[in-house]
């Protein structure tokens, strides 16, 4: 779509509504409402819960900046604008260090990502992993992806943590919008102490490609027609099954297998570091 200097940006889109309500809770809604929104019918109890918190009006703005949100990300690839308006529209009004937080700059995340992708080439095959153990918006996540290969790039896999819940849902809809395979937790890393977590559709059928694949082989296997139209209309409701499936662990703890991998991945980084 063609902007003109008349679209309205995203900012203008938020502002309309922070003049009636506190801006960081505004922008908690949007980000809130706009992850659940891309979770594929995987977290639709949440988007209602926090919908019904909005007149009609207001939802139709957040639905409207989501679209300006787009356009602006399409034309800054793998760049995290949603931490920048987060500094300027929502913490400003508390305090730039409000509960502590601070968004690093997007140079310095590319820098750092540079280094690291330069430093520790990613395998020729398999999944690549990657623990972000307090993540923000996703910026350094963003920048890591960016400084891979694209054939590398399709296969990373990121465990991203923060103890903020608004920063949780900016990394959700930041590494979905990018295609970024991410389960994303609500927790205190320093702790050990998880709460919640996400995991984006990337992550989702990445997950469940061998039954994907497995059922397409199996009506491939055979040289009639009729098995591959069968296969074609089992795919929607292995999709579909897929999707049931993930929507009963979303906004659940992290299991405690998955805990024991981040206290791996996290152990590993400080080795690497020291």
């Amino acid at each position: 779509m063609k902007t003109t200097k008349d679209t309205p940006t995203f900012r203008s889109l938020i502002e309309q509504l922070v003049r009636r309500h506190d801006a960081y809770k505004v922008f908690a809604a949007f980000t809130h409402l706009t992850a659940c929104a891309l979770a594929h019918g995987t977290r639709e109890a949440e988007y209602f819960d926090e919908a019904k918190r909005w007149e009609p009006d207001e939802l139709e703005v957040f639905s409207h900046a989501l679209g300006a949100l787009v356009m602006e990300m399409e034309a800054q690839p793998f760049t995290d604008l949603l931490g920048g308006h987060y500094m300027d529209l929502a913490l400003s009004h508390k305090g730039q260090q409000w509960n502590g937080e601070f968004h690093t700059p997007q140079p310095i995340c590319e820098l750092m990502a540079r280094v690291i992708a330069g430093d520790t080439p990613p395998p020729d095959e398999g999944p690549i992993t990657l623990c972000e153990p307090a993540c923000g918006a996703g910026a350094m996540i963003l920048a890591y992806a960016q400084a891979l290969p694209a054939d590398a790039r399709r296969r990373l896999r990121v465990t991203a943590i923060d103890i903020s819940k608004v920063a949780c849902d900016m990394c959700f809809i930041n590494t979905t919008l990018w295609g970024i395979p991410t389960e994303v937790i609500h927790g205190d890393t320093l702790r050990m102490e998880f709460r919640a977590s996400w995991r984006n559709i990337h992550w989702i059928f990445r997950g469940n490609l061998h039954l994907l694949a497995g059922l397409a082989d199996n009506g491939h296997a055979e040289t009639t027609d009729a098995p591959q139209a069968d296969t074609a209309a089992k795919m929607p409701n292995l999709a579909k099954a897929v999707i049931v499936s993930a929507a009963e662990g979303q906004g659940q703890p992290p299991s405690r297998q998955k805990t024991e991998q981040i206290k791996a991945a996290l152990g590993q980084q400080m080795m690497d570091f020291s």
